[in-house]
C-alpha cells in the first residue's frame, strides 16, 4: 500500500517556500583598503559578512557558523589561504567560494575547480567583480542545498515506499493463501457433493437388501482400495449378524472366528460410539474394547455405525495391514456415505415390512359378537 497522503509523490518536486534570508558570506583575507571596500559592497547587496584576517579566525568561524559563500585570498598567510579553501571544502561541502589570487596559473585554476570555486579573480579586483562572484557562489550554494534537501526527501520516501512494498507483498501473500485455501475448500465440497450424488443414485436403484449391501461394499472399496471389509446388521433383539463380507488377505480358516468376534465385541461397542473409530495399534484397540485384540495385531482398523435417527441399522469394520494404512480423507468419505446408506437401508426395511403378508384377524379379535344359530330355523 502506498502512503495515504495524496501529495506523497508530489513532495519530490516541492521545495519549501520559506525564504532563505540574506546570504552569509565569509571574507578571509588580510586587512587592506580593498578588503574594506569589498565588504561594504557585499553589505550593500544585502549579505551578512563575517571578516577573518587570520587563518585561525577563519577556521574558528567555519567551526561555529555555516556560510553560503566564501571569499578567500589564496596567497594569504604564506599560502595558508589555499589550505583554508581545502578545509572549507571538507567541512562545509555545499559552500561555494571565490578565490582571489595575485598570480594566476593552470594548476591553481584546476585546484579551484576541484574545491568547488565558482570563480578565480586576479588581484587587484574591483567591487563589482567581487559582488558578482559572490552572487554566483551564493546561487550555486543554495542550489546545492536544495538538491541535498531533495535527496534527503527522496531517501525518506524510498524508505516509505519500500516499507509499503513489503507490507503490500505480505498482504498479497496472505490473500493468495486465503484464495488457495478457499479453492481447496470449495473443491473438496464439490467432490463431496459429487460423490454423495453418485452414491445416492447407485443405492436408489437397489430395492433388495442383498443388492444394497453389495453395491455399498463395491463403492466403498473403490474409494479405500483393497481391504478387508464387513457389514453387520442388527436383528429385532439387538443381536448382530454378518450381512456382507469382502476378504482381501485374511486367512480363510480364521475368517469365521474373526467375524464372530466382531459381532460379539466390536458391534455392541460401536452402538455407543458417535465418531468413527480408528486404531493402528492392537494395544490401543484392546484398551478401547476392554478385551484382547491379538486377532488384529499389525492391522489398521476403522469401525463406524450407520444410524437413522436413534436406530443403529448397521456397523461396518474395515481392516488391513498397517504397512498400507488408510488415507487421511477416509473419514470424510465415510461421513459423506454412511448417512445415505442408513437412509436407504431404512427405506428398504420399510418397504419389506409393508410387503410382508399378514393373516386377517378373527372376528372375535375385532370385537364382533357371533351367534352360532344365526340363519337357522327355530
Amino acid at each position: 500500500m502506498l502512503p495515504d497522503d495524496p501529495n506523497f509523490l508530489n513532495e519530490l518536486d516541492t521545495e519549501p517556500t520559506t525564504p532563505e534570508g540574506p546570504a552569509r558570506v565569509l571574507v578571509a583575507a588580510p586587512d587592506s583598503p580593498d578588503r574594506s571596500a569589498w565588504c561594504e559592497a557585499l553589505k550593500r547587496a544585502g549579505h551578512a559578512v563575517t571578516l577573518a584576517d587570520t587563518d585561525e579566525r577563519a577556521r574558528r568561524a567555519l567551526a561555529t557558523d555555516t556560510f553560503d559563500a566564501a571569499v578567500i585570498h589564496a596567497q594569504a598567510w604564506s599560502g595558508d589561504g589555499l589550505r583554508l579553501a581545502r578545509h572549507l571544502h571538507r567541512c562545509q561541502f555545499r559552500t561555494r567560494m571565490v578565490l582571489l589570487t595575485e598570480t594566476t596559473s593552470f594548476d591553481l585554476a584546476l585546484e579551484a575547480l576541484r574545491l568547488g570555486a565558482v570563480d578565480v579573480i586576479p588581484l587587484p579586483a574591483d567591487d563589482e567583480s567581487i559582488s558578482y562572484g559572490v552572487a554566483c557562489a551564493v546561487l550555486k550554494s543554495r542550489e546545492c542545498g536544495r538538491d541535498e534537501r531533495r535527496l534527503i526527501r527522496l531517501r525518506d520516501m524510498c524508505r516509505k515506499l519500500n516499507a509499503a512494498k513489503v507490507e503490500s507483498s505480505k498482504q498479497v501473500e496472505v490473500l493468495c493463501q486465503d484464495l488457495a485455501n478457499a479453492y481447496e475448500d470449495i473443491a473438496e465440497q464439490l467432490n463431496e457433493v459429487a460423490m454423495a450424488s453418485e452414491f445416492r443414485t447407485l443405492l436408489g436403484q437397489e430395492l433388495e437388501l442383498e443388492g444394497l449391501l453389495r453395491t455399498t461394499m463395491e463403492y466403498l472399496l473403490s474409494k479405500t482400495g483393497p481391504t478387508n471389509a464387513a457389514v453387520f446388521l442388527p436383528d429385532p433383539h439387538g443381536e448382530y449378524s454378518l450381512g456382507a463380507y469382502v476378504n482381501y488377505n485374511c486367512p480363510r480358516e480364521s475368517a469365521d472366528v474373526l467375524l464372530d468376534h466382531f459381532c460379539r465385541v466390536i458391534c455392541p461397542q460401536m452402538e455407543q460410539e458417535s465418531e468413527i473409530v480408528r486404531f493402528d495399534d492392537a494395544a490401543e484397540l484392546a484398551d478401547w474394547l476392554g478385551t484382547d485384540a491379538a486377532f488384529l495385531t499389525e492391522c489398521d482398523v476403522v469401525a463406524f455405525h450407520c444410524k437413522q435417527g436413534d436406530d443403529c441399522l448397521a456397523v461396518m469394520v474395515l481392516f488391513r495391514d498397517r504397512r498400507n494404512p488408510f488415507a487421511e480423507d477416509l473419514a470424510m468419505i465415510i461421513d459423506t456415505l454412511r448417512p445415505i446408506f442408513a437412509r436407504q437401508v431404512s427405506s428398504v426395511i420399510r418397504v419389506h415390512h409393508r410387503a410382508k403378508p399378514q393373516w386377517p384377524k378373527e372376528a372375535a379379535e375385532e370385537g364382533w359378537e357371533t351367534d352360532e344359530d344365526y340363519g337357522l330355523a327355530a
